[in-house]
């Protein structure tokens, strides 16, 4: 699902104007991003979590050159998975 179906499937089952639901959306993604470059976690209920992390400095090397490159340490964005979602899935058939 990308951007355009969801915000879709949310206005209609929502009955809001697609508009607004945008609006919404870019509201939620807006207060989701300034919690985690204050380096809070955010939670989602029966979803997961969403934190940041610091990725270490590593080093790898190049498979065509065999050059060894340092690469530096960065902070990602992780997410965990609910143990509830985890559940879910082990469910579904293949």
């Amino acid at each position: 699902m990308n951007y355009t179906e969801l915000i879709a499937t949310l206005s209609q089952k929502l009955q809001l104007p697609k508009t607004e639901v945008s609006q919404r959306v870019e509201d939620t993604v807006t207060v989701i991003t300034s919690e985690l470059l204050k380096n809070n976690a955010v939670s989602f209920g029966n979803l997961g979590t969403m934190e940041i992390k610091k990725r270490n400095e590593r080093i790898s090397v190049n498979p065509v050159s065999g050059k060894r490159m340092l690469i530096p340490p960065k902070l990602i964005v992780g997410f965990k998975v609910s143990s509830s979602l985890k559940d879910q899935l082990k469910e579904m058939k293949i």
